[in-house]
Protein backbone atom coordinates (compact mmCIF):
# COMPACT_ATOMS: atom_id res chain seq x y z
CA UNK A 1 0.00 0.00 0.00
CA UNK A 2 1.19 3.05 -1.10
CA UNK A 3 0.55 5.30 1.78
CA UNK A 4 2.47 8.79 0.00
CA UNK A 5 -0.11 8.40 -2.54
CA UNK A 6 -2.92 8.39 -0.31
CA UNK A 7 -1.49 11.68 1.62
CA UNK A 8 -1.50 12.64 -1.64
CA UNK A 9 -4.97 12.13 -2.86
CA UNK A 10 -5.99 13.49 0.11
CA UNK A 11 -4.27 16.91 0.58
CA UNK A 12 -5.53 17.45 -2.86
CA UNK A 13 -8.98 16.70 -2.41
CA UNK A 14 -8.71 19.08 0.76
CA UNK A 15 -7.76 21.65 -1.65
CA UNK A 16 -10.36 21.19 -4.82
CA UNK A 17 -13.21 20.76 -2.57
CA UNK A 18 -12.27 23.52 0.14
CA UNK A 19 -12.52 20.83 3.00
CA UNK A 20 -11.39 22.13 6.47
CA UNK A 21 -10.76 18.57 7.46
CA UNK A 22 -10.68 14.84 5.98
CA UNK A 23 -9.88 11.09 7.15
CA UNK A 24 -9.10 9.00 5.07
CA UNK A 25 -8.96 5.10 6.05
CA UNK A 26 -7.71 2.01 2.99
CA UNK A 27 -7.69 -1.91 4.06
CA UNK A 28 -7.02 -3.61 0.93
CA UNK A 29 -5.21 -7.47 1.25
CA UNK A 30 -4.12 -7.24 5.18
CA UNK A 31 -2.92 -3.60 4.94
CA UNK A 32 -4.33 -0.83 6.47
CA UNK A 33 -4.14 3.14 6.47
CA UNK A 34 -5.37 5.89 7.95
CA UNK A 35 -4.87 9.23 8.55
CA UNK A 36 -6.60 12.72 9.11
CA UNK A 37 -5.89 16.17 7.42
CA UNK A 38 -6.66 19.48 7.85
CA UNK A 39 -8.10 20.56 11.29
CA UNK A 40 -8.42 17.35 13.27
CA UNK A 41 -7.16 14.65 15.27
CA UNK A 42 -6.18 10.84 15.24
CA UNK A 43 -8.88 10.96 17.39
CA UNK A 44 -11.22 13.37 16.10
CA UNK A 45 -14.61 12.35 16.73
CA UNK A 46 -16.70 12.85 12.82
CA UNK A 47 -21.10 12.39 12.87
CA UNK A 48 -20.93 9.44 10.84
CA UNK A 49 -25.21 10.32 9.72
CA UNK A 50 -26.38 7.56 7.58
CA UNK A 51 -23.49 5.54 8.01
CA UNK A 52 -25.51 4.71 11.62
CA UNK A 53 -27.84 2.54 9.93
CA UNK A 54 -25.47 -0.09 8.78
CA UNK A 55 -25.08 -0.28 12.37
CA UNK A 56 -28.53 -0.53 13.33
CA UNK A 57 -29.22 -3.00 10.26
CA UNK A 58 -26.14 -5.19 11.52
CA UNK A 59 -27.91 -5.46 14.63
CA UNK A 60 -31.45 -6.59 13.96
CA UNK A 61 -30.09 -9.01 11.35
CA UNK A 62 -27.85 -10.40 14.35
CA UNK A 63 -31.49 -10.42 16.15
CA UNK A 64 -33.13 -12.19 13.91
CA UNK A 65 -30.34 -14.80 13.46
CA UNK A 66 -30.61 -15.43 17.25
CA UNK A 67 -34.39 -16.31 16.56
CA UNK A 68 -35.02 -12.88 18.33
CA UNK A 69 -36.95 -11.53 16.10
CA UNK A 70 -38.16 -12.93 12.24
CA UNK A 71 -37.16 -9.91 9.00
CA UNK A 72 -40.43 -10.87 7.88
CA UNK A 73 -42.97 -10.45 10.53
CA UNK A 74 -44.82 -6.91 11.04
CA UNK A 75 -43.30 -4.51 13.34
CA UNK A 76 -46.79 -4.45 14.78
CA UNK A 77 -46.03 -7.46 16.15
CA UNK A 78 -43.24 -5.73 18.10
CA UNK A 79 -45.09 -2.78 18.93
CA UNK A 80 -48.94 -2.92 19.00
CA UNK A 81 -49.32 0.67 19.09
CA UNK A 82 -47.48 1.32 15.46
CA UNK A 83 -49.41 3.43 13.44
CA UNK A 84 -49.23 4.90 10.44
CA UNK A 85 -51.29 6.97 8.35
CA UNK A 86 -51.41 4.22 5.56
CA UNK A 87 -53.60 1.31 7.48
CA UNK A 88 -52.51 -1.61 5.09
CA UNK A 89 -48.87 -0.10 5.92
CA UNK A 90 -49.36 0.07 8.89
CA UNK A 91 -50.28 -3.56 10.04
CA UNK A 92 -48.15 -5.34 7.33
CA UNK A 93 -44.55 -3.04 7.25
CA UNK A 94 -41.32 -5.56 8.18
CA UNK A 95 -38.38 -5.34 9.33
CA UNK A 96 -37.20 -5.84 5.52
CA UNK A 97 -39.45 -3.27 4.26
CA UNK A 98 -38.25 -0.63 6.91
CA UNK A 99 -34.73 -1.48 6.33
CA UNK A 100 -34.85 -1.11 2.72
CA UNK A 101 -36.54 1.56 2.66
CA UNK A 102 -39.93 -0.03 1.32
CA UNK A 103 -42.73 2.26 3.56
CA UNK A 104 -44.21 4.32 1.67
CA UNK A 105 -43.76 7.58 3.12
CA UNK A 106 -41.05 9.82 1.80
CA UNK A 107 -38.37 11.47 3.33
CA UNK A 108 -40.26 14.17 5.54
CA UNK A 109 -36.87 14.82 6.39
CA UNK A 110 -37.63 18.57 7.56
CA UNK A 111 -39.80 16.85 10.33
CA UNK A 112 -36.64 16.05 12.26
CA UNK A 113 -36.05 20.29 12.27
CA UNK A 114 -39.37 21.31 12.84
CA UNK A 115 -39.82 19.37 15.95
CA UNK A 116 -36.60 21.21 17.84
CA UNK A 117 -38.35 24.50 18.12
CA UNK A 118 -38.98 24.34 21.37
CA UNK A 119 -37.58 21.30 22.44
CA UNK A 120 -35.88 17.75 21.35
CA UNK A 121 -38.47 15.20 20.83
CA UNK A 122 -37.59 11.69 22.32
CA UNK A 123 -37.11 8.44 20.21
CA UNK A 124 -40.69 7.54 21.54
CA UNK A 125 -42.05 10.85 20.35
CA UNK A 126 -41.05 11.20 17.01
CA UNK A 127 -42.01 7.71 15.95
CA UNK A 128 -45.28 8.59 17.22
CA UNK A 129 -45.23 11.45 15.03
CA UNK A 130 -44.54 9.34 11.75
CA UNK A 131 -47.70 8.23 12.49
CA UNK A 132 -49.23 11.52 11.47
CA UNK A 133 -47.27 11.69 8.02
CA UNK A 134 -48.94 11.81 4.49
CA UNK A 135 -47.85 8.86 2.28
CA UNK A 136 -47.15 9.16 -1.40
CA UNK A 137 -47.09 5.35 -1.98
CA UNK A 138 -48.15 2.33 -1.03
CA UNK A 139 -46.19 -0.41 1.15
CA UNK A 140 -43.57 -1.64 -1.61
CA UNK A 141 -43.92 0.23 -4.68
CA UNK A 142 -40.85 1.41 -4.37
CA UNK A 143 -37.73 3.04 -2.42
CA UNK A 144 -38.07 6.48 -0.81
CA UNK A 145 -35.07 6.69 1.59
CA UNK A 146 -36.25 7.47 5.24
CA UNK A 147 -34.60 8.36 8.57
CA UNK A 148 -37.28 8.39 10.03
CA UNK A 149 -38.61 4.74 9.30
CA UNK A 150 -34.83 3.76 10.78
CA UNK A 151 -35.80 5.79 13.33
CA UNK A 152 -38.95 3.87 14.11
CA UNK A 153 -37.07 0.08 13.75
CA UNK A 154 -34.76 1.94 16.16
CA UNK A 155 -37.23 2.33 19.37
CA UNK A 156 -39.21 -1.57 17.90
CA UNK A 157 -36.46 -3.54 18.23
CA UNK A 158 -36.31 -1.77 21.72
CA UNK A 159 -39.52 -3.00 22.55
CA UNK A 160 -38.92 -6.80 21.28
CA UNK A 161 -35.79 -7.24 23.15
CA UNK A 162 -37.06 -4.87 26.01
CA UNK A 163 -33.34 -3.45 26.00
CA UNK A 164 -32.06 -0.02 25.08
CA UNK A 165 -30.37 0.15 21.14
CA UNK A 166 -27.41 1.83 22.69
CA UNK A 167 -26.69 -0.89 24.83
CA UNK A 168 -27.13 -4.33 22.28
CA UNK A 169 -25.15 -2.31 19.98
CA UNK A 170 -22.34 -1.26 22.91
CA UNK A 171 -22.49 -5.29 24.16
CA UNK A 172 -23.23 -7.14 20.58
CA UNK A 173 -20.99 -4.83 18.50
CA UNK A 174 -18.61 -2.18 19.78
CA UNK A 175 -17.00 -4.01 22.68
CA UNK A 176 -16.14 -7.24 20.94
CA UNK A 177 -14.93 -5.57 17.60
CA UNK A 178 -13.11 -3.30 19.97
CA UNK A 179 -14.22 0.10 19.16
CA UNK A 180 -13.36 2.17 21.80
CA UNK A 181 -13.91 5.34 19.84
CA UNK A 182 -16.93 4.78 18.52
CA UNK A 183 -20.32 6.43 20.26
CA UNK A 184 -24.13 6.12 20.17
CA UNK A 185 -24.71 9.43 19.88
CA UNK A 186 -22.97 12.67 21.24
CA UNK A 187 -24.66 12.93 24.53
CA UNK A 188 -22.10 10.39 25.19
CA UNK A 189 -19.36 11.65 23.54
CA UNK A 190 -16.52 13.40 24.74
CA UNK A 191 -17.51 16.98 22.84
CA UNK A 192 -14.00 18.75 23.02
CA UNK A 193 -13.23 15.46 20.59
CA UNK A 194 -16.23 16.02 17.93
CA UNK A 195 -14.84 18.71 14.95
CA UNK A 196 -16.45 21.61 14.53
CA UNK A 197 -18.98 21.63 11.78
CA UNK A 198 -18.73 23.51 8.31
CA UNK A 199 -20.96 24.80 5.16
CA UNK A 200 -19.92 25.79 2.00
CA UNK A 201 -22.47 28.41 0.28
CA UNK A 202 -22.06 31.40 -2.01
CA UNK A 203 -18.66 30.08 -3.12
CA UNK A 204 -17.65 30.62 0.96
CA UNK A 205 -16.65 27.64 3.78
CA UNK A 206 -18.01 28.57 6.60
CA UNK A 207 -18.50 27.30 10.78
CA UNK A 208 -21.84 26.59 11.80
CA UNK A 209 -23.17 26.36 15.27
CA UNK A 210 -23.34 21.84 16.07
CA UNK A 211 -26.65 20.97 15.65
CA UNK A 212 -27.31 17.15 17.19
CA UNK A 213 -29.19 14.97 14.90
CA UNK A 214 -31.24 14.88 18.06
CA UNK A 215 -32.67 11.29 18.90
CA UNK A 216 -32.99 9.17 16.03
CA UNK A 217 -31.34 6.09 17.29
CA UNK A 218 -30.01 3.77 14.30
CA UNK A 219 -30.97 6.65 11.91
CA UNK A 220 -28.11 8.95 11.84
CA UNK A 221 -26.69 9.54 15.33
CA UNK A 222 -23.10 7.95 16.11
CA UNK A 223 -19.54 9.23 15.55
CA UNK A 224 -16.47 7.18 15.45
CA UNK A 225 -12.31 8.04 14.59
CA UNK A 226 -11.63 7.34 11.10
CA UNK A 227 -9.19 4.39 12.63
CA UNK A 228 -12.81 2.89 13.90
CA UNK A 229 -14.72 3.38 11.37
CA UNK A 230 -12.05 1.81 9.16
CA UNK A 231 -12.48 -1.32 11.31
CA UNK A 232 -16.03 -1.14 11.08
CA UNK A 233 -15.44 -1.66 7.16
CA UNK A 234 -13.37 -4.41 7.64
CA UNK A 235 -15.82 -5.92 9.75
CA UNK A 236 -18.47 -5.52 7.13
CA UNK A 237 -16.08 -6.43 4.19
CA UNK A 238 -15.39 -9.73 6.23
CA UNK A 239 -19.16 -10.59 6.66
CA UNK A 240 -19.79 -10.34 3.12
CA UNK A 241 -17.85 -13.18 2.72
CA UNK A 242 -18.43 -15.08 5.39
CA UNK A 243 -21.95 -13.82 6.73
CA UNK A 244 -22.16 -14.93 10.25
CA UNK A 245 -25.83 -16.41 9.55
CA UNK A 246 -28.45 -16.86 6.72
CA UNK A 247 -30.20 -13.65 7.93
CA UNK A 248 -27.05 -11.69 8.40
CA UNK A 249 -26.12 -12.58 4.60
CA UNK A 250 -29.38 -10.72 3.40
CA UNK A 251 -28.10 -7.39 4.38
CA UNK A 252 -26.07 -7.54 1.03
CA UNK A 253 -28.56 -8.75 -1.59
CA UNK A 254 -30.77 -6.57 -3.35
CA UNK A 255 -33.90 -6.00 -1.62
CA UNK A 256 -35.24 -2.95 -3.28
CA UNK A 257 -34.30 -1.02 -6.65
CA UNK A 258 -32.26 2.23 -6.26
CA UNK A 259 -32.20 4.84 -9.39
CA UNK A 260 -28.35 5.85 -9.83
CA UNK A 261 -28.52 9.16 -8.56
CA UNK A 262 -24.83 10.67 -9.56
CA UNK A 263 -23.81 11.79 -12.55
CA UNK A 264 -20.89 9.38 -12.79
CA UNK A 265 -19.58 6.27 -12.11
CA UNK A 266 -21.52 4.06 -15.24
CA UNK A 267 -23.54 2.15 -12.51
CA UNK A 268 -25.52 0.01 -14.97
CA UNK A 269 -27.32 -1.84 -11.49
CA UNK A 270 -28.13 0.37 -8.08
CA UNK A 271 -29.83 -1.32 -5.07
CA UNK A 272 -30.22 -1.11 -1.44
CA UNK A 273 -30.15 -3.94 0.69
CA UNK A 274 -30.85 -4.04 4.62
CA UNK A 275 -28.84 -1.24 5.74
CA UNK A 276 -26.59 -1.43 2.57
CA UNK A 277 -26.51 -0.18 -0.89
CA UNK A 278 -24.62 -1.40 -3.92
CA UNK A 279 -23.63 -1.22 -7.40
CA UNK A 280 -21.58 -2.36 -10.21
CA UNK A 281 -18.39 -0.12 -10.95
CA UNK A 282 -16.07 -1.41 -13.87
CA UNK A 283 -17.46 -5.12 -13.32
CA UNK A 284 -17.42 -5.15 -9.45
CA UNK A 285 -19.84 -5.50 -7.14
CA UNK A 286 -18.96 -2.35 -4.70
CA UNK A 287 -21.31 -1.76 -1.65
CA UNK A 288 -21.29 1.56 0.71
CA UNK A 289 -23.18 4.03 2.32
CA UNK A 290 -22.46 7.40 2.30
CA UNK A 291 -24.10 9.76 5.41
CA UNK A 292 -24.48 13.38 5.63
CA UNK A 293 -25.38 16.21 8.15
CA UNK A 294 -25.52 19.59 9.03
CA UNK A 295 -21.47 20.12 8.78
CA UNK A 296 -20.21 16.40 7.86
CA UNK A 297 -20.42 14.11 5.58
CA UNK A 298 -19.27 10.40 5.66
CA UNK A 299 -18.46 7.17 3.86
CA UNK A 300 -17.78 3.83 4.14
CA UNK A 301 -17.13 1.24 1.18
CA UNK A 302 -15.71 -2.39 -0.04
CA UNK A 303 -15.33 -4.34 -2.97
CA UNK A 304 -14.88 -7.71 -1.99
CA UNK A 305 -13.58 -9.00 -5.56
CA UNK A 306 -10.58 -6.82 -4.61
CA UNK A 307 -10.20 -7.06 -0.96
CA UNK A 308 -10.80 -3.71 -0.71
CA UNK A 309 -12.52 -1.46 1.95
CA UNK A 310 -11.93 2.12 2.62
CA UNK A 311 -13.85 4.98 4.84
CA UNK A 312 -14.07 9.11 4.56
CA UNK A 313 -15.10 11.78 6.70
CA UNK A 314 -15.01 15.04 6.71
CA UNK A 315 -16.57 18.06 8.35
CA UNK A 316 -18.20 19.76 5.17
CA UNK A 317 -21.55 18.92 4.04
CA UNK A 318 -23.02 18.41 0.75
CA UNK A 319 -20.06 17.14 -0.80
CA UNK A 320 -18.93 14.69 -3.60
CA UNK A 321 -15.44 14.62 -2.53
CA UNK A 322 -16.60 11.11 -0.56
CA UNK A 323 -17.58 9.81 -3.89
CA UNK A 324 -14.31 10.84 -5.86
CA UNK A 325 -12.39 9.38 -3.47
CA UNK A 326 -14.52 5.95 -3.29
CA UNK A 327 -13.46 6.15 -6.98
CA UNK A 328 -10.34 6.78 -6.97
CA UNK A 329 -9.12 4.09 -4.23
CA UNK A 330 -10.84 1.51 -5.97
CA UNK A 331 -9.09 2.38 -9.21
CA UNK A 332 -5.72 2.54 -7.96
CA UNK A 333 -6.70 -0.89 -6.01
CA UNK A 334 -7.24 -1.83 -10.08
CA UNK A 335 -4.43 -0.35 -11.01
CA UNK A 336 -6.29 2.18 -13.51
CA UNK A 337 -5.55 5.62 -14.19
CA UNK A 338 -7.42 6.71 -16.78
CA UNK A 339 -9.54 9.48 -15.00
CA UNK A 340 -9.01 12.36 -12.56
CA UNK A 341 -11.91 11.42 -10.08
CA UNK A 342 -11.21 14.69 -7.88
CA UNK A 343 -11.14 17.26 -10.91
CA UNK A 344 -13.62 15.49 -12.78
CA UNK A 345 -16.32 15.04 -9.85
CA UNK A 346 -15.55 18.52 -8.69
CA UNK A 347 -16.35 20.27 -12.40
CA UNK A 348 -19.39 17.86 -12.39
CA UNK A 349 -20.49 19.59 -8.92
CA UNK A 350 -19.80 22.66 -9.59
CA UNK A 351 -22.22 22.62 -12.86
CA UNK A 352 -24.51 20.85 -10.62
CA UNK A 353 -24.62 23.53 -8.11
CA UNK A 354 -24.70 26.63 -11.04
CA UNK A 355 -27.51 24.97 -12.57
CA UNK A 356 -29.27 24.28 -9.65
CA UNK A 357 -28.98 28.25 -8.30
CA UNK A 358 -30.15 29.19 -11.93
CA UNK A 359 -33.15 27.14 -11.83
CA UNK A 360 -33.91 28.85 -8.28
CA UNK A 361 -33.22 32.39 -9.87
CA UNK A 362 -35.23 31.82 -12.69
CA UNK A 363 -38.08 30.73 -9.86
CA UNK A 364 -38.16 33.87 -7.69
CA UNK A 365 -36.98 36.14 -10.59
CA UNK A 366 -34.83 38.98 -10.45
CA UNK A 367 -36.92 41.50 -8.66
CA UNK A 368 -37.87 39.42 -5.75
CA UNK A 369 -39.44 41.00 -2.45
CA UNK A 370 -39.65 40.43 0.88
CA UNK A 371 -42.57 40.08 2.77
CA UNK A 372 -43.75 42.53 5.17
CA UNK A 373 -44.47 41.17 8.42
CA UNK A 374 -48.20 41.43 9.56
CA UNK A 375 -48.90 41.15 13.50
CA UNK A 376 -51.99 39.08 13.39
CA UNK A 377 -49.99 36.51 10.88
CA UNK A 378 -47.11 36.33 13.80
CA UNK A 379 -46.91 33.17 16.19
CA UNK A 380 -47.08 29.35 17.06
CA UNK A 381 -48.61 26.69 13.93
CA UNK A 382 -49.00 22.97 14.74
CA UNK A 383 -48.93 20.04 12.41
CA UNK A 384 -49.61 16.21 14.13
CA UNK A 385 -46.65 15.34 12.35
CA UNK A 386 -44.46 17.90 11.67
CA UNK A 387 -44.86 19.71 15.18
CA UNK A 388 -44.28 23.49 15.11
CA UNK A 389 -43.05 26.50 13.05
CA UNK A 390 -42.91 30.21 13.91
CA UNK A 391 -43.76 32.89 12.35
CA UNK A 392 -41.89 36.26 13.63
CA UNK A 393 -41.01 39.38 12.54
CA UNK A 394 -37.47 40.87 12.29
CA UNK A 395 -36.36 44.47 10.32
CA UNK A 396 -40.83 44.86 9.50
CA UNK A 397 -39.97 41.67 7.28
CA UNK A 398 -42.15 38.16 7.91
CA UNK A 399 -39.69 35.04 8.67
CA UNK A 400 -40.26 31.57 9.65
CA UNK A 401 -38.40 29.59 12.58
CA UNK A 402 -37.93 25.98 11.25
CA UNK A 403 -36.13 24.20 14.11
CA UNK A 404 -32.89 26.32 15.06
CA UNK A 405 -32.96 28.66 12.23
CA UNK A 406 -35.12 31.98 11.09
CA UNK A 407 -35.37 32.01 7.47
CA UNK A 408 -36.62 35.29 5.21
CA UNK A 409 -40.16 35.10 3.52
CA UNK A 410 -40.14 36.55 -0.08
CA UNK A 411 -42.03 36.58 -2.82
CA UNK A 412 -41.73 36.96 -7.20
CA UNK A 413 -43.53 39.25 -9.27
CA UNK A 414 -46.22 36.68 -9.42
CA UNK A 415 -47.19 37.63 -6.02
CA UNK A 416 -45.70 33.66 -5.26
CA UNK A 417 -43.97 33.63 -1.49
CA UNK A 418 -41.19 30.95 -0.46
CA UNK A 419 -39.23 30.81 2.51
CA UNK A 420 -35.56 30.75 1.68
CA UNK A 421 -34.05 27.78 3.79
CA UNK A 422 -30.69 26.46 3.44
CA UNK A 423 -30.54 23.13 5.93
CA UNK A 424 -28.79 21.70 3.58
CA UNK A 425 -28.54 23.68 0.30
CA UNK A 426 -30.12 26.47 -1.18
CA UNK A 427 -33.66 26.12 -1.67
CA UNK A 428 -36.90 27.68 -1.76
CA UNK A 429 -40.24 26.16 -0.13
CA UNK A 430 -43.34 27.19 -1.29
CA UNK A 431 -45.45 29.09 1.40
CA UNK A 432 -48.96 30.23 1.33
CA UNK A 433 -50.63 31.88 4.87
CA UNK A 434 -54.43 32.72 5.10
CA UNK A 435 -57.30 31.73 8.03
CA UNK A 436 -55.04 31.03 10.45
CA UNK A 437 -53.52 27.95 8.47
CA UNK A 438 -50.03 28.32 6.97
CA UNK A 439 -49.25 25.47 3.90
CA UNK A 440 -45.63 24.60 3.40
CA UNK A 441 -44.58 22.47 0.84
CA UNK A 442 -42.52 20.77 3.28
CA UNK A 443 -41.89 17.22 0.97
CA UNK A 444 -41.51 17.65 -2.54
CA UNK A 445 -42.41 14.11 -3.27
CA UNK A 446 -46.27 14.94 -2.11
CA UNK A 447 -46.97 17.61 -4.30
CA UNK A 448 -49.16 19.19 -1.83
CA UNK A 449 -48.24 21.35 0.95
CA UNK A 450 -48.66 20.79 4.67
CA UNK A 451 -50.90 21.80 7.09
CA UNK A 452 -50.04 24.13 10.07
CA UNK A 453 -52.63 25.46 12.16
CA UNK A 454 -52.48 28.40 14.59
CA UNK A 455 -52.54 27.71 18.16
CA UNK A 456 -50.66 30.87 19.71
Amino acid sequence: MDETKITNLAQRVCKIFHLPSLGVGVYHHGESFSQVYGAAKPNSLYPLASISKTFLATAICQLADAGKINLDAPLKKYWPDFKLVDSYAQDHLTWRDALSHQSGLPAHDLMRFTNLNQHDLTLKEKVERVGYLVPNHELRYKMQYSNLIFATATYVMEQAIAQDYGTYEHENLLKPLQLNNTYINHHEAPKERIVKPYIRDQHTTQEVPFIAPGKVGGASSMLATIADLLNWAKFQLASQKSPQGPNDAQRYLPQSIMAPNRAYGGANFAAYGLGMMMEDYRGHKYFYHSGSYIGYCSFLGFVPDLDLAFVVTTNLDSTDAIFALAYQMIDEALGINDLDWPDFVSKTMNTKIKNREAKLNETIGSDSQPVKAQSQLLGNYQNPGYGLITLLEKDNNLMVTIGKWNYPVIKNAQGKMFVEERLYAHELLPIEIKNDTVLLLTEPALNKPTEFKKIS
